[in-house]
């Protein structure tokens, strides 16, 4: 039969269900009018973030969930999707920032805060808003991104929905709370929210509060036996757990304490081991001291010199330089501690987060890490990384690796696969640009891909080279240059290779290239991106404002993005 036709026993005729199909069709209509118009008219709640890492914009997607759910019209963005003219328009504003490097915007916050913090910024008089800032106590400025929007936008006239709320490295009950409170408050209504990570059903069941147990496949040594440096080469199984991840990545691991360093603190503060030790071991940071510890040394010690660079950031960082806490409780043995009050005085232990040096369409049930191990000698004493050599050391074929992912949805392979893309990433800044190749490989991409990577010396220090050499020889890496800083008189960084083929650079860019940085934030990725300029400039024939604005549109556009630490 027909879909179209009636049936023998229809009770109806023809014409009779014909105007009843008519009737509720329209109807139906009506209802999705009435919805989408209920949408439309509802408060618009416009909701900015500014995140390095990706989890500032996590935390935005649910504020907007949770906003949306009120019944309010949340409309998010990136803060480089908008301007000042649009932000002149807002009557109602959320913001989400993490800060980054030393007290810094996110890159993708950096152009609207250089428009709003200058001297032409009109007044906000007409804007409410609301401010979450994500940081860690650990460094000196925490939440200063936060705090420099807070106080911006007070100084332009805009008025406080909320106090602003500094969230450190444990956010998620804090960031609920303000969620709660601002949505409630806009709406004007007093039901209970719905939490919007308990709406979405997609996210996995493991987290950084329920971290996925893997195993250890391979524990390699990249460098040379007699390099100054020791970098590692892991592959970790996920088989089984549901995850799954893209190039851009990053893995976070939750390590354990050494435990011949639990047990020299456990000496130095004469406290017995048992379920002490295993808190030490597990729960907290024993490396790095918190403010309030060091601050209770100098006090308890009577140690004028600590307590006078605690009131100085440069001179602090000075002090610190080395030491750990292990060093400040031996220098300090004056300064006792119960074991109870040593342990309110610590800071969780945190995971660290690694850049992923593997594709997951190539490498779907492994994940492949590039991570350099930490291990110097100070003050009469061997220091060691807490994760790193917890990989290093600690770790076997039956150890549990209890890990999760953080996805990075800028940091990106285009998905444009004619487009070329240039990537700088010397020493473990390589990690992202090996997943990426991998993944241009499987794609089957025809952009051109071009990497810059370098490290101290050529002989011990150039790791995954027969990879590297394997790609340029098939095509692959269309372009390599390499700059091991100390095989010459004179050092050589990748910031170098950039101006010497600088012409070639800016064509790559004005054919729609990508340019990705991967590396230490506070040197290398300084010096890239003034390079950078320079070589835009020069080949550009730009003055030096047109070199920042145009440079300025590359990171608005997505095709300038870094991955720094």
């Amino acid at each position: 039969m027909n879909r179209h036709q009636l049936p023998n026993d229809a009770p109806y005729s023809e014409s009779q269900y014909a105007w009843l199909s008519g009737f509720f069709a329209g109807l139906h209509s009506q209802l999705v009018s009435n919805t989408n118009n209920q949408t439309q008219s509802a408060h618009p709640v416009h909701i900015l973030y500014g995140s390095q890492t990706g989890t500032a914009e996590s935390v935005a997607r649910d504020v907007a969930k949770s906003a949306k759910a009120y019944g309010l019209n949340p409309i998010i963005k990136s803060m480089d999707e908008v301007d000042t003219g649009a932000l002149a328009k807002i009557d109602t504003l959320l913001i989400v920032t993490s800060t980054y490097g030393d007290g810094e915007m996110p890159d993708n916050a950096q152009v609207l805060w250089t428009e709003v913090s200058g001297d032409a910024m009109p007044k906000l008089a007409q804007l409410q808003f609301a401010i979450l800032a994500l940081g860690d106590t650990s460094y000196d400025l925490f939440c200063q991104a936060g705090i420099d929007w807070d106080n911006r936008l007070e100084q332009l006239g805009a008025k406080r929905l909320h106090a602003r709320v500094d969230c450190d490295v444990e956010y998620e009950e804090l960031a609920q709370e303000w969620i709660q409170t601002v949505i409630q408050s806009l709406s004007g209504s007093n039901a209970a929210a719905v939490i919007a990570s308990e709406e979405n059903n997609d996210v996995s069941q493991y987290n950084r509060k329920n971290p996925f147990p893997a195993k250890l496949l391979v524990n390699r040594l990249l460098t040379a036996e007699k390099s100054s440096k020791e970098t590692r080469h892991y592959e970790i199984s996920i088989a089984g757990s549901g995850l799954n991840y893209e190039a851009g990545d990053a893995l976070c691991v939750v390590a354990t304490n050494c435990p011949k360093l639990v047990a020299e603190i456990l000496k130095a503060i004469n406290a017995q081991g048992g379920e002490l030790e295993q808190a030490l071991c597990k729960q907290f940071e024993i490396k790095l001291p918190s403010k309030e510890l060091l601050k209770e040394i100098a006090v308890r010690s009577g140690n004028e010199e600590l307590a006078t660079v605690l009131k100085d950031k440069e001179a602090l960082s000075n002090y610190l330089w080395g030491r750990d806490i292990l060093d400040l409780l031996l220098q300090n043995p004056t300064a006792t501690f119960s074991a109870d009050e040593f342990l309110a005085l610590l800071k969780p232990l945190q995971h660290r987060a690694y850049s992923i040096s593997s594709s997951g369409k190539a490498n779907p049930e492994t994940v492949h890490l590039t991570v350099a191990s930490v291990r110097y000698d100070a003050f009469d004493r061997h220091h060691k990384g807490v994760c790193s050599t917890f990989l290093a050391d600690l770790t076997d074929e039956s150890t549990e690796i209890h890990c999760f992912f953080t996805p990075n949805k800028v940091f990106r392979v285009p998905d444009n696969n004619d487009l070329p893309i240039i990537m700088v990433g010397p020493g473990t800044g390589i990690a992202p640009f090996r997943a990426f190749l991998q993944e241009r490989q499987v794609r089957r991409a025809k952009g051109k891909n071009w990497l810059f990577f370098g490290d101290r010396n050529a002989e011990t220090d150039f790791i995954y080279r027969d990879e590297l050499e394997i790609m340029a020889n098939s095509g692959l890496l269309t372009r390599l240059d390499l700059a091991f800083s100390r095989d010459q008189a004179e050092k050589v960084y990748v910031q170098d290779k950039m101006r010497e083929h600088g012409e070639e650079l800016y064509g790559w860019i004005e054919a729609g290239g990508y340019f990705f940085v991967c590396g230490d934030a506070y040197h290398m990725a300084k010096d890239v991106d003034k390079a950078l300029h320079d070589v835009i400039a020069v080949h550009g024939n730009k003055t030096e404002k047109q070199a920042i604005d145009y440079v300025n549109l590359l990171k608005k556009d997505k095709r300038y993005v870094r991955d720094v630490y």
